[in-house]
Order: C-alpha cells, then structure tokens, then sequence
C-alpha cells in the first residue's frame, strides 16, 4: 500500500480479517483459504441435524458470490472450473452442491436469512480494501448481466452497457485511483484530500482550471448553501488545489501518480486477461510497450523556468514541457503504465554520463519507464520513438533482453545515404510480388552510455522500406529507415516479405501518437507557471486517458468488434461529456 494513503477500519469480523490477509496480489483462494467463518454458524438456519452440505463451504461460497456479483445458481460452474477455489472452500470438487442447492430460496431466505446483512456489510469491506490495495478480486468493470441475450446487442443495448460500465470506471476512479493519491496537507485542514481530488477530476473532465472547478464543486456538493458557512458554501477553491500541488515535488508527483497508474492496472488485469487471445498477446505475460516523448506547448514568460525545452522544427510554437510515457501496445488498445518529465539537469542523472550537462539523457528515461512497467508487466518488445535511437538506448534494451524496433534518424554520413541510395541497394524489386526493402545487418553505432565512455559501440540491423504516404517525418517521397534487434534478411523473397511484416508491426503503436493529442484533451487547464502543477495535471490526465481506454475496450469486446474495429468506439469527447453528467457519484 501507499504509506501516505489512509483507509477506514473495517467493523466487521470478515472486514478486519481481509484487512490482515489482503495485498496487492491476494486471490480469492488465498483469502477464502484463511478466513475463519465458524464464529457464524450459530446463524446456521439449518439445524445440526438437518440432512445438508456442511456451513463452512456453503458460507464462503455465497460470501464470495455476493462480492463478485455472481448470481447463486452459477456457483457450481464456477467451481467445476476452478478447482483451486473449490478446495479453499472445503468442496469436494468430485461431489460438489447441485444448482438446486444454492437457489436463492435455499440459500438466502432458508439457511443463512440471519446472515446477510453481516454478508453484506463485509462484502463492501472486501471489497473496498481489496481495490485500496489493488488486489485481483472483486474486479467487476465488464461483468454484464447474465440475462443479457448471448446474441450480438443492439445499439440500445450498447448504450445502456455504456452507461453501466462507465459508472463503474467512475466507481473505481474513487475507490482505487484517488486513495492512492496523497497531497501535502496543513495540520486541521479544511478539505480533505479526496475533495480537491474531485476537483481536480472535475477539471480534467471539463477541461476547466481549478478555480472554475471549485465553483463546479461547490454547486455540486452545497446546490443550497448557507450563507453563514465560511468554508462549505463554495466547496474547495482552485488556490486551495495549487496550494496542495505547489508544495509537491516533481519526484513526488511522479511517484504517486505513477502509484496510481499500476492500482488502476493491477485492478483491470485480472478482467482484461480473460478477453485475450491464446497467446496473450493483448494484456499478457510478455507485452509489447512503446516508449514515447509528448511535446506541449508553453508560450509565456520564460524567467527561472528550469524544465522548459526547446520544440523540435516542425513543431508551430518554440518552447515547450517534454513527457514521457511508457505505454502497453495492443491491436487497438493504448494503455499508459508510466510516466516521467523531461527537462531538468537535477532530474537527468548528468553525473553518470561523459561530456557536458543536457537537460536530459535519452538512454537514462528509457531505463526509468522500462523499469517502472517491469515492477507489472513482463515485456517482450520495446517500440519508441525516434528520439530513442541512440547508443545508450540500445545497450540498455540489449542488456535487457529485449527485442526492439526503432524509426531511425538519418545521419549525413551513414544512414542517410543508404535511404539516398535505397534505389540501387534495394533487394526484391525484380520478382513479382515482392517486397522491396534493404537490410543491413551487423550496424555499428558508436556513442555515450551511461557510466560508460563517450564512443562506445553497439551494434544492430538498419532496416529500410519503401516510402510511406503516412510518413510525416522523411516526407513520402523518403524511405523509411528502422534499427531493431530482430534477425531479419533481405536475401530472398520470403525473407523479405517477413521482415516487412515484422517491422510494420511498428505501426501498432502508430495511434499513440493520437492518444498524446487526448492525453492533452483529458487534462485540467492551467495558466500556472509552476512546473510541478503543469505535470500534475498531464499525469492525472493519465489516469483519465485510461478509465477512457478501459470503458471503450470492455464495450468494444461486449458488443464482438474487438479484432475489427482499430478506433476507439467511444470517442473522448463523448466519454468526457458523459462523464460530466456521472460526476456526482463522486461527490
């Protein structure tokens, strides 16, 4: 758990005990296993004599049930296919309850008609502890009813599943993204740390600065204020939010929005695997990830501003923040898992690399965003950008074991001229059917690394393919150079044709370039000048970025487009303005 984040006590027998067993990796039969349930069969509605399945199972079955919204007749056929969860039980899985067993009538108005509301209110303790502290139990964000028709829905039905599942985001967005998010607070504060967290949420959602968002929040919490309450008529003010922001660090932001990032995913992981491929190639054990630099725009006064940077040339403005993201690749899915600012020497690890200060080493936020995905994903592929095309990032991928691609920078003295001379170089352009394209394999790069010397070498395999019409950066009369650690050859057809398809693979990570663009859309608007409030509302924009990504990919498996559709079904604007609308289950 985050030490700075605070949780209620539970009350209940079953709340304190999940309180001691419950961790960010605690299953159900890890906690049903443990819990001590003998304390309620004095509750039993079935004599000890009455011919029936004994009270612990048949307990820890409709506790688990009622905290997974299961109805009470599927528990068999849950249980057939997990045995593990049968055995923590205490089921025979050879001689397990019939169906007619756990009918409602049976279940809860004959035997345990005494026990639900204790079922109840520890239920909710369950399940509140167990997203504080992200565990993979009580994830219910795609679970739809089991009386929806199997059949592909309707368009009706499509939008009632939105409205239902967007609810839900919004229900874990306050139950597992804001406790895990503490802000400096001054001894007998006035607003709690939940409340400018709504505000700040409220900003991002609108698209508002903070100052109009307290006067949001206060027409939301007080519509009938009293005019004699100081503190209460008006709800949290902007300043009392930059307040809070003002006083923290951006390593301290970074940590703690980065902490939120992993609850929301550990807590979504558990569902999203069960719509992979065999494989699992969308959300499992070895993902694809694409390392990318956001550039946004800063046009103001310039003075004692340490992490401003300057903008790339085909950027319209010259001064600009620098973000960087570690995002999962899927077919149509673009989830952020980490984050990190660009731009000041005391963040830049400047000791450890020969030469001169930069504001910022490439090699050195590659291994900062690779490392906080591995705390939660295995990766298999790396995808970046091409700022990363460099000798420091490529030894790091390498001493990671890491399969990569990388869009190349074309140098005057050696990359450059192989793309100039791609029409003499090119192998394939003779057979019908082919895939034109140069391989150079062996490719030494020569550069500074990180505790290391200024011109050391690595080497990798230079990849050139035709002109795309979708290349904005070379221009579409440029072929497209890549560096990637994939054994490719251009030696005959079909190793052509493989090695083309291995490297436009790249392009799966083609649409995060748009998902910068809603990042942006998602975040709260400021005319600060203080960098620390800047980043917090881009990362928070994060957070808002995914619950977008979550409820639009659970729609988009529901209604059976998953493998065909490529854009989000939902689209930002939509899911902002309904959100506005759902702002109050917040409140």
């Amino acid at each position: 758990m985050n030490p700075d984040s605070s949780e209620s006590a539970p009350v209940t027998s079953l709340g304190k005990q999940a309180d001691e067993i419950i961790n960010e990796e605690t299953e159900w039969a890890d906690l049903l296993a443990q819990l001590d349930v003998h304390r309620f069969k004095r509750k039993d509605g079935y004599p000890e004599w009455h011919n029936s399945t004994p009270f612990c199972p048949m307990f820890l079955a409709y506790t688990w049930a009622k905290a997974e919204d299961i109805p009470l007749t599927a528990i068999p056929d849950r249980l057939k296919s997990n045995s593990e969860l049968a055995a923590a039980m205490g089921f025979d899985l050879g001689n397990l309850p019939s169906e007619s067993t756990f009918k409602p009538a049976r279940l809860e108005e004959e035997r345990f008609a005494e026990l639900q509301s204790k079922v109840e209110r520890g239920v909710k303790e369950i399940r509140r502890i167990a997203a504080e502290r992200g565990a993979p139990i009580c994830c219910d964000l795609i679970k739809t009813s089991d009386t929806e028709s199997e059949n592909t829905p309707t368009n009706r039905t499509v939008q009632r599943l939105l409205r239902k599942k967007g609810h839900q985001v919004l229900d874990e967005l306050k139950s597992v993204a804001i406790p895990s998010i503490s802000l400096p607070r001054p001894d007998n504060a006035i607003y709690d740390d939940d409340e400018l967290l709504v505000l700040e949420a409220i900003a991002s959602i609108k698209q508002k600065a903070a100052h109009d968002s307290g006067q949001k929040l206060g027409d939301m919490k007080n519509p009938d204020p009293d005019i004699d309450g100081p503190f209460y008529k008006d709800g949290p003010s902007g300043e009392t939010l930059l307040k809070a922001l003002k006083q923290m660090s951006v390593e301290k932001i970074t940590t703690v929005l980065n902490f939120a990032l992993q609850k929301i995913y550990t807590r979504a992981k558990p569902r999203l695997k069960e719509l992979e491929h065999d494989n699992g190639s969308r959300f499992g054990t070895r993902a694809k990830v694409a390392l990318d630099i956001t550039y946004v725009a800063y046009y103001g006064d310039r003075d004692e501003m340490k992490w401003i940077q300057g903008a790339p040339d085909d950027k319209g403005y010259t001064w600009c923040h620098k973000f960087a993201t570690v995002v999962i690749v899927g077919q149509n899915t673009h989830y952020v898992v980490g984050m990190c600012p660009l731009g000041s020497t005391d963040y830049a690890a400047t000791d450890a690399y020969p030469g001169e200060d930069n504001s910022y080493y490439v090699g050195n936020v590659a291994r900062r965003l690779l490392s906080i995905a591995e705390d939660y994903v295995d990766i298999r592929m790396v995808y970046a950008d091409r700022e990363f095309h460099t000798v420091d990032v490529i030894q790091t991928l390498t001493d990671k074991g890491l399969d990569y691609v990388i869009p190349a920078q074309k140098d005057r003295h050696r990359i450059g001229p192989m793309c100039d001379r791609f029409d003499q170089v090119k192998q394939g352009y003779q057979e019908p059917n082919d895939t034109p394209l140069y391989v150079k394999e062996d490719f030494a790069m020569h550069g500074a690394v990180k505790d290391g010397v200024s011109n050391h070498t690595v080497h990798t395999t230079v990849v050139v393919l035709p002109p795309s019409e979708d290349d904005d950066v070379h221009g579409r009369e440029s072929p497209q150079p890549f560096v990637t650690s994939l054994d490719v050859s251009d030696e005959v057809a079909l190793d052509r044709r493989w090695a083309k398809k291995q490297i436009e693979q790249y392009s799966d990570r083609g649409a995060i370039e748009n998902s910068y663009s809603s990042i942006k859309n998602a975040a709260a608007w400021t005319t600060s000048k203080e960098f620390e409030v800047r980043w917090f509302h881009f990362a928070f924009g994060c957070l808002v970025y995914n619950m977008w990504l979550l409820v639009d990919f659970l729609t988009q498996d529901r209604v059976g487009v998953i493998e065909t559709l490529n854009e989000p079904r939902i689209t930002l604007s939509r899911f902002l303005d309904w959100l506005n609308d759902e702002l109050i289950t917040l409140i």
